[in-house]
């Protein structure tokens, strides 16, 4: 039964499955703690990536920890003094400063591909495979290690695939009758964003794996970054968002996109308002979230109370996330 006066209580996934025709699914980092429990961003960030800058790179993140909005600040800064004919050299050497921090940071807590069984990301695929549209808000390489496992991406689609490097294209993102789009709202380690604005994927080459890349100088673009909304209030990363033409169109999908929706390993806390806000733009989309069983029942319900207030969906769903394929400890183990 949807929630109309919540009260601490969880529904079984399997009694949930088939009350809808679910046909969207929105992925947070529980999915990624499930498998990895190392991946704790607020950590990473806060404790790894932002430990790491010197004094002089911190005082750029005026008591923030949002990476993707002080790179794309320098960025502009660079291109602007470029125009006004200004010297650029520290604030290149602040740029790649950053960028290293972070993408260490990163590379300390992802596990590689070899770390993660197979049959642990051929569980994520199957889950995937049974949604007509995949959303993620999680920045790692799981959710697109899972998309080509078995050696094909089909029926997947990410739509990072114009030009010699794999390039997002907003014209060319039209969806198929067979296709199952996948989407990352915040970004992800394998997405770039150059100094021009344009998206495009890290790809696996003969030397280097998609880790092995992230956080680095790309050759040809020196001011090209990793394209992640990090840590931050909803106002900062939907400023984000609509500062990059692939992460707007993402959101738009997601607001655009009217189907039931089934969201697995987020809290969809304050600080992801602008998703809640998408996915209210039509209440008649039911909505079933998940929740860990832990705490009091009164605890819950608390929790539950809160979200219920700001997620105004006619029907709105409260499921124990153990009892999800996605939430099976057995990912741990593959």
């Amino acid at each position: 039964m949807a929630s109309d006066n919540p009260d601490g209580s969880l529904l079984r996934w399997p009694e949930l499955e088939h009350q809808e025709d679910w046909d969207i699914l929105l992925l947070g980092n529980g999915l990624s703690m499930n498998v990895w429990p190392d991946f704790d961003y607020r950590s990473l960030l806060q404790t790894g990536a932002y430990a790491d800058l010197s004094d002089t790179d911190r005082a750029l993140f005026g008591g923030g920890t949002n990476f993707e909005v002080v790179l794309g600040e320098l960025s502009n800064a660079i291109r602007v003094c470029e125009v006004a004919g200004v010297k650029t050299g520290e604030l290149y050497a602040r740029y790649r400063s950053i960028q290293r921090a972070l993408g260490e940071a990163v590379r300390r807590v992802h596990p590689t591909r070899s770390q993660v069984p197979d049959e642990t990301l051929t569980t994520i695929r199957a889950v995937m495979e049974s949604f007509e549209w995949v959303f993620t808000i999680s920045y790692d390489l799981l959710i697109y290690w899972a998309m080509g496992c078995g050696g094909s991406y089909a029926p997947f689609k990410d739509h990072f695939r114009y030009a010699s490097r794999c390039q997002f294209d907003p014209e060319r993102a039209k969806v198929y009758a067979d296709d199952i789009p996948v989407y990352y709202l915040h970004g992800a380690l394998h997405l770039v964003v150059g100094g021009d604005g344009d998206t495009w994927k890290l790809r696996l080459t003969a030397l280097q794996t998609i880790l092995d890349q992230f956080g680095s100088t790309i050759a040809d673009d020196p001011q090209a970054r990793p394209l992640l909304v990090t840590e931050g209030s909803a106002a900062e990363k939907l400023r984000a968002v609509e500062s990059n033409v692939y992460l707007s169109h993402a959101l738009d999908r997601l607001r655009a996109v009217v189907l039931p929706t089934v969201v697995f390993g987020s809290s969809l806390g304050e600080q992801d308002d602008h998703l809640l806000e998408a996915l209210i733009e039509e209440p008649s989309r039911p909505v079933a979230v998940s929740m860990m069983p832990t705490g009091t029942r009164r605890e819950r319900a608390r929790r539950q109370t809160d979200l219920w207030g700001r997620l105004d969906v006619d029907k709105l769903y409260f499921y124990d996330a153990t009892t999800h394929p996605l939430g099976s400890p057995d990912l741990r183990r593959g």
